[in-house]
């Protein structure tokens, strides 16, 4: 944290607490502005323990495998840290009020969205915004012969988040950020709101209380704050700022924490290596080239809308992951350049040990801009699928508390029958299209095989959604369409905590577009 000695009240106009993809977003959009910022991140500009409070979570309910640094990052960037980079937009049928689906339905469409989606893509360096069967024309392939037969499924897409000065790199957003001029922005680090003060009837925000280290707490008064620090955090702290109003912040019906939801993922079968190179040409990455640049889309199958409401069915996408080989001579390359290998000897050998190998990477990376080939021992068929959103899947306070007293989060994530029918649905379809088009089917995984849904092992992805919900009755939801915490005035919130529901779709780039939402909101206040 910037040194401020204890016990100093500050102001600022709007303050945004967490500094990941929703919180660097919006700030963002006030760079140059008369608008006085104060940017708040609990971690340091480079992870360190030293600095930031533990991650640390309890868990029950369904198994989370995702180390909690993944699913809470502290340090400035956030979540841009340990992603993938993957995006892609949510469906139509995502923003849906579905019968079968309890407690589904966004009180904003898709059109609300879609030009806060192509600011998104540019802020992020994407490629167009093309995400279904449309984008087989922009790539060069007949969309006759590409998309899958029938209606139950159909093509979708995602593409990658690069960073512009390092290809190699996903974007990281907080040294973009760090690298814009912005006199109006004060960046606070090792700054970890402790509690958000109201006033005795809970019903306006008076301040923040932002704590470097046990003892050393300073007061920021803000005319807003936006909360931004993830799935996880946000939920945890209205509800640990429960000194005057015993619940918890805009918790007066009890659903701050609740409809936790993730994005459960399991395989559907794997191909060995002498088959994953057909199976790559149907499904491996494709390179569009748009505006000059070059952009990496991955293509999967989804069931289709259609197939989803004939069969009652939630929203679910299939795609391959490599799962590379130990001896894979590019990592070991990789390795070796950035001297983290634990044995040399072996790393050199593999790195020397597939000549050709090596050079179709470099002829493919330097001359066609494409991804660098790896020595792989299977393929394996992933996919993601939603959730119903459960109000008894929820985010509540443990016992135990962290180094700044703070009482750590216990989360309760249940998986439904719905989900497992899904995936099951989903993996009988993908095996009958690749029959369809001469190619075998992956080798089930045992669930598969024996028809026992309740075998099929899952792990979380963590893409923590949903624990602060947007619904404008404030019976069904924490904050409104505006992403105003309902009954509280001045604290709104940013991320993927507000969805309503989680599609099967990475939540990133509809957490940029909603922060930018957001912004365009906040600026029309005038928070001067």
């Amino acid at each position: 944290m910037r040194e401020v000695e204890p016990g100093t009240t500050l102001f600022a106009d709007l303050a945004i607490v967490g500094s990941g993809p929703a919180g660097l977003s919006l700030a963002r959009e006030f760079v140059g502005t008369p608008t006085r910022v104060f940017l708040l991140e609990s971690g340091g500009l480079e992870e360190s323990v030293a600095i930031a409070p533990s991650e640390e979570y309890e868990s029950s309910g369904a198994s989370r495998c995702m180390e909690p640094r993944k699913v809470r990052n502290r340090l400035f960037g956030g979540s841009s840290h340990t992603w993938s980079g993957k995006c892609r937009t949510f469906d139509e049928i995502d923003f849906e009020r579905r019968e079968w689906v309890p407690h589904s339905g966004w009180p904003i469409s898709r059109a609300d969205l879609l030009p806060y989606f192509d600011r998104a893509a540019r802020l992020m360096h994407l490629g167009p915004n093309v995400y279904d069967e449309a984008l087989w024309a922009l790539i060069g392939k007949d969309p006759k012969e590409s998309n899958p037969r029938g209606d139950s499924l159909e093509a979708c897409f995602w593409q990658f988040a690069r960073d512009p000065g390092n290809p190699m790199e996903f974007l990281r957003f907080g040294p973009h950020f760090l690298a814009r001029e912005a006199a109006n922005i004060q960046i606070f680090v090792n700054a970890t709101v402790t509690h958000i003060n109201t006033d005795p009837d809970g019903r306006k925000l008076m301040s923040l209380e932002v704590t470097s280290a046990p003892g050393k707490t300073v007061n920021v008064v803000p005319k807003v704050v936006v909360l931004a620090a993830g799935g996880i955090e946000n939920a945890r702290l209205l509800l640990a700022s429960n000194r005057l109003v015993p619940k918890g912040v805009g918790n007066d019906n009890d659903l701050v924490g609740r409809f936790l939801m993730d994005h459960p993922r399991t395989s559907l079968g794997e191909y060995a290596p002498n088959i994953a190179g057909a199976v790559e040409k149907r499904l491996g990455l494709f390179l569009l080239k748009h505006d000059g640049k070059r952009h990496f889309y991955s293509p999967g199958l989804a069931l289709s809308p259609a197939r989803q409401r004939r069969e009652r069915l939630l929203n679910c996408a299939a795609y391959l992951s490599e799962h590379r080989a130990e001896d894979d001579p590019w990592d070991a390359m990789k390795r070796l350049y950035k001297r983290q290998s634990h044995n040399y000897l072996k790393d050199s050998i593999s790195a020397l040990s597939d000549p050709r190998l090596l050079l179709n990477g470099v002829y493919r990376r330097v001359i066609d801009g494409r991804n660098i080939p790896h020595k792989i021992d299977r393929l394996v068929v992933d996919c993601l699928v939603e959730q119903i959103p459960d109000p008894e899947s929820r985010i509540t306070l443990s016992q135990r508390q962290d180094e700044l007293g703070l009482p750590i989060a216990h989360l309760h994530w249940k998986i439904s029958e719905l989900e497992r029918r899904t995936v099951a649905e989903l993996a009988q379809a993908f095996a009958c299209e690749m029959i369809y088009l001469g190619l075998p089917p992956p080798t089930p995984p045992n669930w598969l095989a024996g028809g026992d849904l309740e075998a099929i092992e899952f792990t979380d992805m963590a893409h923590p959604t949903g624990a602060t919900r947007m619904d404008e009755d404030p019976r069904r939801g924490v904050v409104n369409r505006n992403c105003q915490l309902h009954g509280v005035s001045g604290v709104f919130i940013a991320g993927s905590s507000v969805f309503p529901t989680a599609s099967h779709a990475n939540p990133t780039l509809t957490i940029t577009a909603m922060a930018l939402r957001l912004a365009d909101w906040a600026k029309g206040a005038d928070l001067r």
